[in-house]
């Protein structure tokens, strides 16, 4: 993208970690707000172009992150060996992407103004790290409204998939892909689509947008069992009593395809809804835009989807 603006800067993780930002200004001489990025899991940001383009025409400019382990913070560690799919090592390096977002958003801060709105949107596994800040006071009044996309329904497995994660980085296989994670994750999402294609089916209705991930080497990866457990830990937190009773009083939307089996094939989307309006954050709204898969920018439903988007951020601002 012609107006793309690459930062990098050290990774909370210390040592010789380097994360990856990006910014990308709209035309508009009155912009209307910034919206925050956060991407899915084996993927990166500059992937939504399409996303983007349509924020940046609406008048909107543009930030985000690739996190560790992705995209271009991934090409800038490879020399000290970090390898796809790892934010780190311990409990904590999930939090420290966070804290990674979170600088991301002050230096966005000083590149488009603090007195702009802000807003945060998270696809995928990106939308779960939105609702990880949307349930940390101290990040979430950064923001002044949500976008958790396709995210993930809760999970009961969540528990057995932290310890087995665990497990694995104690016995010194924190680095190596999670093979039997991934396996557990992943295995049955292809279930309710008749002769599927490929394993990747489940992202998108387009053959070609699945052919255009799978051919990618920056999508689609293995998370090492690092990653795993730094994801498990982030999955059971959001999903605790103390994260819907923590939760920002923001505004936030929930789109999802009724199709998706990250969501639960849309039960579970309804389900956190419900739950954190039934905590008193009466601001959730979700979209169910019918029988349509996990990648909803990419199916033919895209154009409404964007504009559905964008409709609520005029919302959110007012």
């Amino acid at each position: 993208m012609n107006n793309c603006e690459k930062i990098i800067f050290p990774a909370t993780i210390g040592g010789q970690a380097r994360v990856a930002g990006f910014f990308f200004p709209t035309d508009d001489t009155n912009p209307k707000g910034v919206v925050q990025i956060c991407h899915g899991m084996a993927e990166y940001i500059t992937r939504y172009e399409d996303v983007i383009r349509h924020f940046n025409l609406e008048g909107w400019h543009v930030a985000g992150l690739d996190m560790l382990g992705h995209g271009e913070s991934y090409l800038a560690n490879e020399a000290i060996g970090m390898p796809k799919g790892y934010f780190g090592a311990g409990k904590d390096a999930m939090a420290k992407t966070v804290a990674d977002i979170m600088k991301l958003h002050q230096k966005a801060k000083e590149r488009f103004g603090s007195n702009l709105p802000y807003i945060l949107y998270g696809h995928s596994m990106g939308s779960m790290v939105a609702r990880y800040i949307y349930s940390t006071p101290e990040y979430a009044s950064e923001f002044k409204g949500f976008v958790f996309a396709s995210t993930s329904a809760p999970n009961p497995a969540v528990g057995m998939g932290l310890f087995l994660s665990s497990f694995a980085c104690l016995v010194g296989r924190g680095a190596k892909e999670g093979k039997l994670l991934n396996s557990i994750a992943f295995g049955s999402y292809c279930k309710k689509i008749p002769d599927p294609r490929t394993v990747f089916d489940w992202i998108s209705m387009d053959p070609n947008e699945v052919d255009k991930y799978i051919k990618d080497p920056l999508c689609g990866f293995m998370f090492t069992n690092e990653g795993f457990r730094a994801m498990m830990t982030m999955m059971k937190f959001i999903q605790s009593k103390k994260a819907y009773s923590g939760a920002s009083s923001a505004q936030a939307l929930m789109p999802y395809g009724a199709d998706d089996p990250v969501g639960g094939y849309g039960s579970g989307v309804e389900k956190i809804a419900a739950s954190l309006n039934a905590n008193g954050h009466s601001k959730i709204r979700t979209i169910n835009y019918g029988a349509y898969r996990h990648e909803l920018m990419r199916e033919p439903v895209r154009e409404q989807y964007l504009k559905d988007l964008t409709d609520f951020f005029e919302l959110v601002v007012g």
